[in-house]
């Protein structure tokens, strides 16, 4: 899939377009409900439909997302988590076998809705072009991820569809298990350097000053590396990206906390001090390169 920078490129969808989306949001959020049910005299027109609307329920949770889908098209973020939300979607519609020209039916339906209701609430008529293009360019980058999904799946299988999208299945819940183990042995090693702060500060209170305050320093570095892997953690889990910078910071804070504690040595030797300090200036080179890469990512 393209980067979210890329696809906006793609499409020219710019700031101005996701200010005019939100600008759309108290005008058109309140025509959630009869989308829904025009959305559904639209489709049930459909052959076969039934064969993916199989009971109430189903029903239900497909109106459920497809009200909460159309109040996210007004909210003037488009970001990565964006964009990983409507492959989810996307997917889901694979997973049931939902041929691709449902897709670009439907969408042409929403397209028709949309510019029909922007031209009710705005009585401008240079203003009602401005909007319906942006709401436009935003529906197709949703039909293009969602076709994006489709393809993905018109690929040579090893084994089989069914056994490989299973394994595929059992590896994901398998990766989602072990992020909630590293969360949890975060929040271990979190107490732990609680733990060796108040231990740090006893320092203080024993009148050792200069080494209390150098070494509680150390800790709360620690402590804050440890925040910050934490908050990466559990982005990852809701679905954000990765930063890999984290865990430079991590060494990087590490290396610091022994410069502070190596002051405190006397007897340390000249090299060893100037060997962390060139090792704090590439991770912190490193640090920055990867940062400019990340936001060039996204």
């Amino acid at each position: 899939m393209e980067t979210v920078t890329r696809i906006k490129e793609h499409y020219h969808f710019t700031e101005v377009d996701s200010s005019n989306l939100l600008e759309l949001r108290p005008l058109l959020e309140k025509y959630a409900s009869d989308f829904v049910v025009e959305f559904y005299h639209f489709v049930k027109k459909f052959r076969d439909v039934d064969k993916y609307l199989k009971d109430e329920a189903t029903v239900k949770r497909h109106q459920g997302a497809l009200k909460l889908w159309y109040k996210n098209l007004f909210t003037g973020e488009y970001g990565p988590e964006y964009i990983k939300g409507l492959e989810k979607v996307g997917l889901a519609h694979v997973k049931i076998d939902l041929p691709a020209h449902f897709v670009n039916a439907a969408f042409h339906f929403v397209k028709d809705f949309i510019a029909g209701k922007i031209y009710d609430e705005v009585s401008e008529s240079s203003r009602c072009f401005i909007l319906q293009r942006s709401a436009v360019k935003l529906l197709d980058i949703n039909l293009d991820v969602f076709t994006s999904s489709f393809i993905k799946e018109e690929k040579k299988f090893f084994l089989s569809k069914k056994v490989e999208s299973r394994l595929v299945q059992a590896a994901n819940r398998f990766s989602y298990g072990l992020n909630l183990v590293l969360v949890i042995g975060l929040v271990a090693i979190g107490v732990m350097v609680v733990m060796l702060f108040v231990k740090d500060m006893n320092y203080v209170v024993h009148g050792h000053i200069e080494t209390g305050l150098l070494r509680t320093l150390g800790t709360l570095l620690m402590l804050w590396v440890v925040i910050e892997l934490m908050d990466t953690e559990i982005r990852h889990l809701k679905g954000g990206g990765f930063e890999v910078k984290v865990f430079v910071s991590v060494a990087l804070v590490a290396i610091i906390r022994d410069i502070l504690i190596t002051t405190l040595k006397e007897h340390e030797s000249v090299e060893t001090r100037l060997t962390l300090i060139a090792a704090v200036a590439v991770l912190g080179g490193v640090y920055w390169l990867i940062s400019k890469t990340e936001k060039r990512r996204y």
